[in-house]
């Protein structure tokens, strides 16, 4: 598959996801892609990354001091998002 071919399935793919993210109330901060990974989509952070993270659809992936990063997959990119960890402040 060349890169054009490549590069034309992720945009299908970032936008297939946008319209699902919207659909399901999420705020679409970006998107990012490169030709050696998955695209990848950055939402603000929605309680409902709750419910993803305790139902195992999402995993928290990084610790970076009052911050945690989450990221579940869709329509086969990468979905990201930051949120502050309350427990560390304690």
């Amino acid at each position: 598959m060349n890169i054009n071919h490549r590069v034309h399935n992720s945009i299908n793919a970032i936008n297939q996801a946008v319209k699902l993210l919207s659909r399901e109330g999420f705020i679409i901060i970006g998107f990012y892609h490169d030709s050696q990974s998955k695209p990848t989509v950055e939402i603000d952070y929605a309680p409902k990354c709750n419910t993803y993270i305790t139902i195992g659809q999402a995993i928290y992936y990084r610790h970076e001091g009052y911050y945690r990063f989450g990221q579940f997959e869709l329509e086969g990119c990468r979905i990201i998002w930051k949120e502050r960890n309350i427990r560390r402040l304690l």
